[in-house]
């Protein structure tokens, strides 16, 4: 586990079809979910008594941008210490297997891997910085 974080931003590709973009959110959420502690809270009652499963306790914004801004990040947030970056692309995407996944991402450089969402997690400064001047996801 590392850290713990005060924001995720997850960023898609803005010509992702509405489908492969919420698979891409879902892809990337699994992972963030396991690897940043603290981003789930604990389980909560209701009136009834009725436990409900511990959802996010950080801001979670979905936003949109160009191939390129996905391939910046990426990178940018690769030389920050206090960041965590995970990124999905069309090769993950578009794999029947994870070993298919591994085998073709292994021969593709990273400038030429093609991005369709990343989710960055740090303190509020850093995530700003790397995503404030994108849109939301609507």
């Amino acid at each position: 586990m590392v850290a713990k974080y005060e924001k995720c931003a997850f960023v898609v590709e803005q010509d992702l079809a509405a489908g492969l973009a919420m698979n891409t959110v879902a892809a990337l959420s699994m992972s963030v979910g396991r690897f940043v502690e603290g981003i789930v809270g604990d389980a909560v009652k209701d009136a009834d008594g009725l436990t409900h499963t511990g959802i996010t306790a950080i801001p979670l914004p979905i936003l949109k941008g160009a191939a390129a801004d996905l391939r910046d990040i990426v990178l940018k947030a690769a030389g920050l210490p206090d960041v965590f970056v995970v990124d999905f692309t069309a090769v993950a995407q578009s794999s029947r297997s994870y070993d298919e996944y591994t085998d073709r991402t292994a021969g593709l450089p990273t400038a030429e891997l093609p991005y369709v969402g990343v989710a960055v997690c740090g303190s509020k400064s850093a995530v700003n910085k790397l995503t404030g001047s994108l849109p939301l996801y609507r």
